[in-house]
């Protein structure tokens, strides 16, 4: 593989491979020829989910997509997580588990560690699989996740039929 100068600080030279290719990587997996369509999910924006009464936060999946490798047998699954001040809410992960927090503030305590992490929106958070998590806010707070996991039996009734049989390009 060729190298390349990375950059060069008082004089001395740093060389680092270039950077791969994402294209290049999926060219060397066995997939299919085969075109196929993409996924829409029309307005399926948070502010379609309301926090039910009585509760003081919600998750709600709205798509769930299980791998079409043949070396795979996992679930990615996507939706929004709103919080209000209420009660704490508890978290136990066997799957994995990505936050992104869009608006607001959600307070993350960590079990392992005992530490309290102060999420604002352009935070990520990070569950592994074995983690356990407390949840709660002192205003609002609004999340995109991802997880490893399928999709809860139960679609939100407010995203229902937001799916797109085909994408239209």
């Amino acid at each position: 593989m060729d190298r390349y100068l990375y950059k060069q600080s008082r004089g001395v030279a740093i060389e680092r491979s270039p950077p791969l290719c994402l294209y290049s990587h999926t060219k060397s997996t066995k997939m299919s020829n085969k075109i196929v369509p993409l996924t829409i999910i029309k307005g399926a924006g948070h502010e379609h989910i309301p926090i039910p009464d009585g509760e003081c936060a919600i998750i709600a999946d709205f798509h769930s997509i299980k791998s079409q490798r043949n070396d795979s047998d996992h679930y990615l699954t996507t939706g929004f997580y709103k919080v209000v001040p209420g009660p704490t809410r508890y978290g136990s992960y066997d799957y994995e588990e990505t936050k992104y927090v869009l608006s607001g503030q959600i307070d993350v305590t960590d079990e392992a560690t005992g530490i309290t992490h102060h999420l604002v929106a352009g935070d990520w958070a990070f569950f592994h699989v074995g983690s356990k998590a407390q949840f709660s806010t002192r205003s609002h707070g609004v999340a995109f996740y991802a997880v490893t996991r399928p999709a809860n039996d139960t679609p939100h009734i407010n995203l229902k039929g937001r799916e797109e049989s085909t994408s239209k390009l």
